[in-house]
């Protein structure tokens, strides 16, 4: 198995006239994402199988008086329950110093007897590393959300999809660590339809329709209006609701909120240094996710069109909760150099899986 990296330094001249110095290149741009805990709530060391429990309300209570011989009442108090299952994960990567000596990486290398280990250098603190834990992050986001023990590839049969969700060749092992909440969310709006808020656009044949579709005057505000104004009078009053967009629709809304006024513009507001827009409608802070959308891109995509690329979330924070097992919410990451076979290691390890609290605090629109 060929070395991390070497795919890509391979590309790379080495010559008089090229790279010596690693520090040199430059990274290529990449979606940034913000922090995860802003659109859930992230818990750390939980234990496998343990679990969640609260109290609710009492039974109604107030019927006639019979005077002096009460009716008297044995009132039940709703409780709630519910179970962590945690899926383990691991990432493995190992570096062989002579599947690179051939490549500029050999500028980094140390010497002699040295040579082998590259802990310390360049290529691994100024490259490897770095794209290691940005990689980490981003599998936060992918198995917190999109995550499905259940995931496989499209396979499309007479123009028909008989198979998963998951784009021809990317490994559906990357999704099968744990379900992640859409696929929790869609299950909620299977057993209640009034927590679900159809976008027609999703269901467009091609990838062009379904974005055309969504941005046809009074559609994006419609949805909008139906998320907040359809959803349960529990979930309105929550102070810690919060609303999770696609790009996609955040832009659709701007469009036809500005057709619809006149001229009129949403005000966006950039957080977390531009990685999360937001703006308020009717009172309600958006918050547009592209991450979202930059997966739904990479990871579900059958040829011609794109599984529910539009999608919406409103819910009471604390319903959507993910949990790792570990202190810290991105795995430690071990690396190290192995003497006797004379190779460097990344390893890091964790397991994580998410749950929805109250299931009733939830819309999605999709």
């Amino acid at each position: 198995m060929p070395s991390t990296g070497k795919e890509f330094f391979d590309q790379f001249a080495v010559s008089n006239q090229g790279i010596t110095d690693l520090r040199e290149l430059l990274f290529l741009s990449v979606l940034q994402f913000g922090s995860i805990n802003e659109t859930m709530d992230v818990l750390t060391g939980v234990v496998p199988g343990s679990r969640l429990g609260g109290v609710g309300e009492l039974e109604p209570v107030g019927r006639p008086s019979n005077g002096c011989a009460p009716d008297w009442k044995s009132s039940k108090i709703g409780t709630l329950e519910k179970t962590w299952n945690l899926g383990a994960y691991e990432i493995a990567e190992s570096i062989c110093y002579a599947d690179l000596e051939q490549t500029m990486v050999q500028f980094a290398m140390r010497t002699g007897t040295d040579r082998a280990d590259l802990t310390g250098t360049d290529y691994i603190d100024a490259i490897v590393e770095p794209r290691l834990r940005l990689a980490m992050e981003k599998m936060i986001w992918r198995l917190f959300w999109f995550g499905d023990t259940a995931a496989a590839n499209v396979n499309i049969v007479d123009g028909v999809n008989t198979g998963g969700n998951i784009t021809s060749g990317v490994d559906p092992t990357l999704f099968t660590v744990t379900d992640g909440l859409f696929k929790r969310l869609l299950a909620i709006t299977a057993a209640n339809a009034e927590q679900r808020v159809v976008i027609s656009a999703n269901a467009q044949a091609t990838k062009a329709a379904q974005l055309d579709a969504l941005k046809a005057t009074g559609v994006a505000t419609s949805i909008f209006d139906r998320l907040v104004y359809d959803a349960p009078m529990k979930l309105r009053q929550k102070s810690d609701k919060i609303l999770l967009v696609t790009q996609t629709l955040a832009d659709a809304l701007a469009i036809d909120v500005k057709a619809n006024n006149k001229g009129s513009d949403l005000q966006w507001e950039s957080l977390f240094d531009g990685f999360i827009t937001a703006t308020k409608y009717n009172g309600q802070t958006i918050l547009a996710l592209p991450i979202w959308d930059e997966m739904i891109r990479a990871f579900e995509d059958t040829g011609t069109k794109w599984n529910k690329p539009h999608r919406a979330v409103l819910a009471s924070k604390n319903t959507l909760k993910g949990g790792v097992n570990s202190s810290n919410m991105i795995a430690d990451l071990q690396i190290f150099f192995s003497q006797k076979d004379q190779t460097n290691y990344l390893l890091a390890k964790d397991k994580v899986g998410t749950l929805t609290w109250e299931d009733e605090l939830v819309m999605f629109a999709y």
